[in-house]
């Protein structure tokens, strides 16, 4: 081959060559793969890539639009070219999914959920149409803080956790990326919305305390937790690490995003950050991961010096959360068939664990770490060898850490009966065409 002093592109053709800037651009999405360069971070120059590459910048320009297309990398005017954040919407089509991680409504008690409804239109009529307080119904938001043990005067009723996050991240607009921390590994729709740049590793009992500590010393104005039945790791915050936190929290004037995410599917959850530092935590239930994925409800409550910020926020945003549906969850609470309703589910989560839980010690290559709660498990492996289709969520979608690569997340309620028997005969074959049984 002839060496020119200028860059060659070479065109593919016979030889099979490909050209440069598509070479170029293969290099710098492995290192963005590879978290080299990570989601919201600027990286180097075209300048700089010529160098490196021995090119004109027109080629680096090439691959960085390239790149573009690919959906890895997103330009600021003015700034630069940055890593773009995830932004993806799962769909699997496969007939035994282990991704989505809701509760089949097939366990609903739906013909109760109908009397309700009827119980409804024969007493308000037209009426349980109305459009309830930009806060929530007062009945529903009693109801909650009485089942939930909380306060109700700085409650506010949200269309699911989503939202709650959304509301936050408004009241927090400036600098929120810069000023918020997460655990790692951390629910992916959150990552998105806030666009994550700092990170605390977690431990089997909360994150690492001497990391949080390192990182505390910047500008973080909030921390978002799942302290009990994390996602995904299904690990639950000690109460000596609770005390920890809150301790700095005080310290540093730091708000606790706390998300409940499951803890009705933990038999012993403990003090949560809403009761250890109510002043300082911002607390948020999703009543749609507790019952199905259709009951698009949840609540936060906030502290009383933020909650006329968020009251104003929700306003600006829907102006009220689905009426119909508030006075139905209330009734279906009051009436005693959530807690029924949570006691059945409870116990169909715990068979269906076992069942997982026996098919996986089947493999040296395959362990669970620490104690799990919940309807997911977080599976670790020896070495990950991902399937073409992967019916499971991998762990690199809730880390850009690569000690997340070996792990997967396998949802498990969100099948029928039926169709979780076949899935399970799927899963041990899928399973046991990259790992070895014992």
């Amino acid at each position: 081959m002839i060496h020119f002093t200028f860059c060659i592109i070479y065109v593919k053709g016979e030889t099979g060559k490909m050209t440069l800037y598509v070479q170029i651009a293969d290099k710098i999405e492995k290192r963005i793969q590879d978290s080299l360069f990570k989601p919201g971070e600027k990286i180097p120059s075209i300048r700089f890539f010529a160098a490196e590459f021995s090119c004109s910048k027109l080629t680096v320009q090439k691959a960085f639009d390239l790149l573009k297309t690919r959906g890895y990398l997103e330009n600021i005017v003015g700034s630069g070219s940055y890593v773009r954040f995830p932004e993806k919407i799962d769909r699997t089509g496969d007939i035994f999914d282990f991704k989505t991680n809701y509760i089949s409504e097939t366990f609903f008690p739906f013909r109760e959920a109908g009397r309700i409804f009827a119980n409804l239109f024969d007493e308000q009529k037209a009426g349980v149409f109305s459009a309830p307080p930009v806060e929530g119904d007062t009945e529903l938001i009693r109801t909650l803080g009485e089942f939930y043990h909380v306060p109700t005067r700085r409650m506010l009723i949200i269309s699911g956790a989503q939202q709650g996050l959304d509301l936050t991240a408004k009241v927090f607009s400036a600098g929120i990326s810069e000023s918020i921390l997460f655990e790692d590994p951390t629910y992916p729709g959150a990552i998105s919305l806030f666009k994550a740049k700092h990170f605390v590793p977690l431990e089997e009992d909360g994150p690492d305390i001497e990391a949080l500590d390192r990182i505390l010393s910047r500008q973080i104005q909030l921390f978002y937790t799942m302290p009990t039945v994390h996602n995904p790791t299904g690990m639950s915050y000690s109460q000596g690490k609770k005390e920890q936190i809150a301790k700095r929290a005080r310290a540093h004037s730091l708000y606790i995003l706390e998300d409940d995410y499951l803890s009705e599917y933990h038999e012993s959850p403990g003090p949560r950050f809403v009761d250890i530092l109510p002043d300082k935590t911002i607390y948020i239930k999703s009543l749609s991961q507790t019952t199905v994925s259709g009951i698009r409800l949840g609540f936060m409550v906030v502290p009383a010096d933020l909650y006329d910020k968020f009251l104003y926020t929700k306003f600006t945003s829907d102006i009220a959360s689905a009426g119909i549906l508030q006075k139905f969850v209330r009734e279906f609470i009051h009436n005693g068939l959530y807690r029924d309703y949570i006691h059945k589910t409870t116990v169909k989560i715990e068979e269906r664990k076992a069942l997982l839980q026996s098919i996986l010690s089947r493999y040296p290559d395959l362990s669970l770490p620490g104690p799990q709660h919940g309807y997911s498990l977080w599976v670790k492996a020896r070495e990950y060898r991902e399937p073409p289709n992967p019916p499971w969520h991998m762990g690199s979608e809730f880390s850009f850490s690569q000690e997340y690569r070996d792990y997967f997340r396998i949802s498990f309620m969100n099948l029928d009966d039926v169709t979780f028997e076949r899935a399970l005969t799927y899963l041990t074959r899928s399973l046991s065409q990259r790992y070895k049984q014992g």
